[in-house]
């Protein structure tokens, strides 16, 4: 059994950026939204409708379809990152996938479309963690996870114990969420949270005056995880913790007690005091009800935390949001520099950062939230090799 940390020994990423944990840097530091206006979407999308969707590469392996592709993509760039950097598998190496909705537009295609055998096998929720397990002949387990927007950071959580327990040497988490179609985002914006006629901006501001939700996004993201001590680690998952607050199925209890129960499980089992907490990476939808949370958890935390969320640049990722948000932060520890969203309000909460900021070093609490009341943190410190 291990001391009770793993760590983070490669990342990949695929967002409406482009293709590649390098283009996600690259969109997060020029600062500019990856979301966009399209026109031309057809059948029931709005039109216009402001979205950051992942473009499509027909010539990458994996699938037929932008989600499995994706997939086979992150994993494979995180794999190969990993093992630039010394990392070798295990004897028991799992794979772990979050999504909430698997792939939709092969869902589609069987209700809608012409479906044969091989499709209907793609459109499994198992096949392309499956094809990870067969491409690498890994003999860990494979399961899918899905707690709504905070599947990523559930992965991590279930990753921690499989690598904790022994049931696996090393973990490859992946996270897709693709294949939005108009009637989802008409749907979700009946629910007062989506917001699909105007630009991040005008919509997102978390910690910020005026905000009011988010644009929608996709993206894939992968890291692999180990327990084993490894020289050159981005980041040291301390801890991680999980609840429910138990209230809605789309609201979140308005005390926020739950959600510094989950962050204090956290922190108690990371031996890390709450006034140690130098960065604090919010879910951060920009919901109002999710901008009371984060700051309830903010106060909690003290003084002493700044604390930032991508969604502004990344649109809402739905459960590859958390995951995302984890690779970001491990390549931020590498350069030294956190690519917070700039600020687009004077009335903000005055432990915002308010754009691009130094890494402080030291402990960093994240926070993920789901639908179903789903609660998800983890306790991240910066690894003693990050410096690659």
């Amino acid at each position: 059994m291990s001391d009770g940390g793993i760590d983070v020994v490669g990342i990949g990423a695929v967002t409406g950026y482009g293709w590649g944990a390098a283009a996600l840097w690259d969109g997060l530091v020029g600062g500019v939204s990856s979301a966009r206006p399209h026109r031309g979407l057809g059948d029931a999308f709005p039109d216009p409708c402001w979205y950051a969707r992942v473009p499509d590469r027909s010539e990458a392996s994996g699938g037929t379809t932008r989600y499995a592709r994706a997939i086979a993509e992150v994993a494979e760039e995180a794999l190969a990152d990993a093992r630039a950097h010394g990392w070798e598998p295990g004897e028991r190496v799992a794979v772990l996938h979050a999504t909430t909705g698997a792939d939709r537009e092969l869902w589609r295609d069987r209700y809608l479309g012409a479906t044969n055998r091989r499709r209907f096998v793609e459109q499994v929720w198992t096949t392309p963690p499956g094809q990870v397990m067969i491409k690498n002949q890994f003999l860990g387990p494979s399961a899918v996870l899905s707690a709504a927007c905070s599947s990523g950071l559930h992965a991590v959580a279930l990753a921690h114990r499989l690598l904790r327990w022994g049931d696996a040497t090393d973990v490859v988490v992946t996270s897709a969420d693709i294949g939005y179609d108009g009637e989802e985002i008409r749907l979700f914006a009946d629910l007062g949270a989506l917001v699909h006629d105007s630009p991040p901006d005008d919509v997102c501001r978390p910690f910020q005056e005026g905000t009011r939700g988010f644009v929608i996004g996709e993206a894939a993201a992968a890291v692999v995880l180990t327990s084993a001590p490894h020289p050159a680690g981005y980041l040291r998952v301390l801890s991680t913790a999980l609840g429910n607050d138990a209230y809605h199925p789309t609201s979140i209890e308005p005390s926020g007690e739950h959600l510094v129960r989950t962050v204090d499980q956290a922190l108690t089992a990371a031996g890390v005091d709450k006034a140690d907490i130098g960065l604090y990476v919010a879910h951060a939808t920009g919901t109002v009800g999710c901008n009371n949370a984060d700051e309830r958890v903010l106060a909690h935390l003290g003084a002493k935390a700044v604390a930032y969320g991508l969604k502004p640049l990344l649109g809402h990722t739905m459960g590859t949001a958390p995951l995302l948000e984890l690779v970001a932060l491990a390549r931020a520890v590498v350069e030294g520099v956190v690519p917070a969203p700039r600020a687009v309000t004077d009335q903000r909460h005055p432990q915002l950062a308010e754009g691009h900021f130094l890494h402080p070093g030291g402990p960093a609490v994240q926070l993920g939230l789901g639908f179903g009341g789903n609660v998800a943190a983890a306790v991240l410190q910066p690894h003693t090799g990050s410096s690659r």
